[in-house]
């Protein structure tokens, strides 16, 4: 067999069409598999990356289906893996499988080995291509078709068995080229893993083997990738790492601190070093003995009484009921990457660029954009719209399935491992234009309340709402994995983010982009998702930023009426609001289109596959916002 040959990609170009086990359409040497691909250093936050791969892997509810990858969430068992960019692909010819175009005569690539024929040649003279079907399974198995084990009815040698190919599956066919009899179908083989062991006895046979897929259907590899916040592992660990971070971080996102959450945590530091220098404290004895009113001794005492912070840290617990166990623990990936994103992006909100059109002595501009926030607000109960102009993303590729995208139906498989023994991910970190929501907390209370999903009165005040949120939903700072992620108010709530993240991507192409090319990050404890151009490149296109800054109104507004839409109407409409007319996404949903449906948004039946199943919607988040779409 020929020695795996060497080329190059783009690697966005490899990460979603070139890893290991892929098969694909080379320029000269036709279908072939990858076999490696070489990495190279990747500026990754490793903590970060497998704290996002947990949550991934538990998307495979049976314990069996992901089985193969050690659990990231064990520091002793991160070793096993090594994270870096793709560098170099690495493939072979596959399958080795022939068919004469000529005679449709078809041959093994040993037999041709063992005949000493012509390379690329038949017996007849044509031309040999590789035969484009494969079988592939739930569970990951590839294989290539099974060659005929048997000669013709009349007897004729092997060397006359041909293959018949019209273009369908179940109709292609072995036969003999000499006598034309038919010798047989596409036999499948039967698959001995732990995805047909899970099945049952009761499970469909069809599932239990191996199904036949021309080399071109998509469905033969897919490539499973995670996203993330990619910042500075060393400063990021620094802050959350520090004491009483997890209260300052609800703060900052609670809008109870102004400052950033790192620069109050080096200020805490610096007093509490001051509070261990003797020196200091002689010094300011010495000084209060002379003068006690002095302003330096005043600044010294009020440092030592209340550091910078603690009045916010203070004013979270009090909200919070002074309950130990809300604010115990270091803060969550999600708390993190919210907080940092508020202090370390480059950032513009509506205010901003409606002060930078009136410098341009664009009034009107001004005036469309502060007025398509207030609506947001007041009818979308969308508390702020922000771009984001140097989003920090890395999307890694950590697995495969084969046959079918959904967790339910498919095993996930990482990719060979290296000579070392290691599992690769593949990983490419950029930084890219986005835009973030954020929704407003007292409005998730009140629609909660109103929908039967919650109980009380709504908060006054936006952080009371916050810490209500923050208390009575477990759901949404919690993990995929954990007890509580699964109570319904907090599935109504994600489903609700998740539903408005997609009816806004449905209608991205204001911006200049097509769906496919914008992804979705989704942060539900603090009631937001980000959208973002889906590119890993140096420069920008601007698209997002141009959509803010000068469609902003139009947008929001197309987004509620098309949102009301499915082409499948009314029975998708009374099923729950979701499908592949109106919600589902074909690429970059990271949640496999579940927990969507229209009638958080607009009222009615949710989804009978989901923990609010059996419920009806009495009041839509966007009912007010409906009902004033057409007279805008």
């Amino acid at each position: 067999m020929a020695q795996p040959k060497a080329f190059t990609r783009g690697q966005t170009q490899v990460l979603y069409r070139h890893l290991p086990q892929a098969i694909f359409e080379h320029d000269d040497y036709g279908l072939c598999k990858v076999e490696t691909v070489a990495l190279s250093e990747a500026d990754i936050n490793r903590e970060a990356l497998f704290d996002a791969l947990t949550d991934a892997l538990s998307r495979w509810t049976n314990p069996r289906f992901a089985d193969k990858f050690p659990d990231p969430r064990d520091p002793s068992r991160r070793v096993r893996y090594i994270v870096g960019e793709p560098r170099e692909v690495r493939f072979a010819p596959y399958p080795l499988l022939f068919r004469c175009r000529k005679c449709e005569r078809a041959v093994r690539y040993n037999d041709l080995v063992k005949r000493g024929s012509p390379p690329g040649k038949c017996q007849c003279g044509g031309a040999l291509v590789r035969l484009r079907y494969v079988q592939a399974h739930n569970c990951g198995r590839l294989e290539e078709l099974r060659f005929p084990d048997k000669r013709c009815p009349k007897g004729h040698l092997p060397e006359h068995i041909a293959f018949y190919d019209p273009g369908r599956v179940r109709q292609a066919r072995w036969y003999c080229k000499v006598c034309n009899s038919d010798i047989q179908g596409l036999r499948i083989t039967p698959c001995k893993c732990a995805y047909n062991d899970s099945l049952g006895p009761g499970a469909s046979q069809y599932e239990k083997y191996l199904k036949v897929v021309p080399t071109g259907d998509p469905s033969l590899y897919i490539p499973h990738t995670l996203a993330f916040v990619n910042f500075s592992e060393d400063e990021e660990g620094q802050v959350r790492n520090a004491k009483g971070a997890l209260g300052l971080m609800l703060a900052r996102t609670w809008g109870l601190l102004p400052q950033p959450v790192a620069k109050v945590v080096k200020e805490r530091e610096r007093t509490t070093a001051a509070d261990n220098d003797d020196s200091q404290a002689k010094l300011a004895d010495a000084l209060r003995k002379v003068d006690p009113n002095n302003p330096l001794v005043k600044e010294y005492d009020e440092k030592r009484a209340k550091p910078v912070g603690q009045e916010p840290l203070d004013r979270v617990s009090e909200l919070l009921d002074n309950d130990a166990a809300l604010l115990a623990g270091p803060p969550r990936r999600w708390l993190v990457e919210h907080t940092t994103l508020l202090d370390k992006t480059d950032r513009s909100d509506s205010a901003k660029v409606a002060a930078m059109l009136r410098r341009r002595s664009d009034e009107e501009g001004a005036l469309q954009i502060e007025d398509a926030q207030r609506k947001a607000k007041e009818l979308m109960g969308i508390e702020v719209i922000r771009v984001v102009n140097d989003f920090p993303l890395a999307l890694c590729a950590f697995g495969y399935t084969r046959t079918a995208r959904d967790p339910a139906r498919t095993m996930i498989t990482p990719f060979p491992v290296d000579d070392k023994g290691k599992i690769p991910i593949f990983a490419l970190a950029s930084e890219t234009e986005a835009l973030w929501f954020q929704l407003d907390p007292i409005r998730i209370v009140a629609w909660l309340i109103e929908n039967g999903l919650a109980s009380g009165s709504v908060p006054t005040d936006t952080a009371r709402a916050w810490a209500w949120v923050y208390r009575v939903l477990p759901g949404l700072r919690q993990s995929s994995f954990e007890p509580d992620y699964t109570e319904r108010a907090s599935v109504a709530v994600r489903t609700l983010i998740h539903t408005m993240s997609h009816i806004f991507l449905r209608r991205i192409e204001w911006s200049g982009f097509a769906p496919s090319s914008v992804g979705e990050y989704l942060i539900p404890g603090s009631l937001s998702f980000i959208l973002y151009a889906n590119r890993y490149a140096d420069t920008k296109i601007g698209g997002l930023t141009t959509l803010f800054e000068q469609r902003l109104g139009t947008w929001l507004w197309d987004a509620i009426q098309s949102g009301q839409e499915c082409i499948y109407d009314p029975i998708c409409g009374d099923e729950g609001g979701t499908c592949a007319g109106c919600t589902h996404r074909e690429h970059n949903c990271p949640l496999f289109n579940r927990e969507l449906s229209r009638a958080m948004l607009y009222g009615g039946p949710t989804t009978q596959s989901s923990e609010l199943a059996d419920m009806e919607m009495r009041y839509g988040f966007w009912a007010q916002a409906w009902k004033a779409a057409p007279q805008e």
